[in-house]
């Protein structure tokens, strides 16, 4: 199943993101994407009943990162005409309004209720907005557990979508083991992948 959808969404973590949004597990999931990305992805939320916004704005990644890259922690914003390569965030929802709140909440810079709106635990949008910055864009730590290990993430393999304030936040945890089951449930080789790459022993 996120193997499929993979290729379609152009990586295993942004499918098993929308597999969280089918089951009801996330109500909104922001990604980022090429324009070249957009008419198969757009397809499938036609299919699949997920409205979907595309930002007014596109990035240039910012630090280091290229088109081949799963993540970028900064980005530079170029007007969507902009003849430069970029990539658009994209919010899908099930619920119309909620795609269109989280894009505006992005453009007008509102990363607190941006954060909220896409589920991450108070704690954790506090912890991302009183210490992100362009020279602090990683705000990884080291990790504990599996659930809230983002080591791995840029190869593909992580649970969390947001930077947990702590390794052990208890609210991080309840999401991962949440989403980890929901992942199970519906392509248990995936599941085992993330246990057995992501697990400290």
């Amino acid at each position: 199943m996120i193997q499929n959808l993979s290729l379609i969404f152009g990586s295993k973590t942004k499918a098993q993101e929308i597999v969280l949004l089918l089951k009801n597990v996330k109500e909104v999931v922001r990604q980022g994407f090429y324009d070249s990305e957009l008419f198969q992805i757009e397809k499938f939320c036609q299919e699949n009943n997920l409205y979907l916004v595309k930002s007014k704005f596109k990035v240039t990644l910012g630090d280091g990162g290229d088109e081949h890259s799963i993540y970028s922690n900064q980005g530079l914003r170029i007007p969507e005409q902009d003849s430069h390569p970029g990539m658009f965030f994209v919010y899908f929802s099930k619920d119309e309004e909620k795609a269109w709140l989280a894009s505006y909440h992005e453009l007008v810079h509102n990363q607190k209720d941006l954060g909220l709106l896409l589920g991450y635990p108070p704690c954790c949008v506090d912890f991302f907005c009183n210490n992100f910055s362009p020279k602090n864009s990683n705000l990884q730590l080291k990790p504990t557990n599996l659930f809230t290990n983002l080591t791995q993430r840029e190869q593909d393999l992580v649970i969390l979508s947001h930077f947990p304030c702590s390794s052990d936040c208890p609210e991080s945890l309840i999401q991962g083991k949440k989403y980890l089951q929901a992942i199970k449930e519906m392509d248990k080789f995936r599941a085992e992948e993330l246990v057995r790459e992501l697990s400290l022993d």
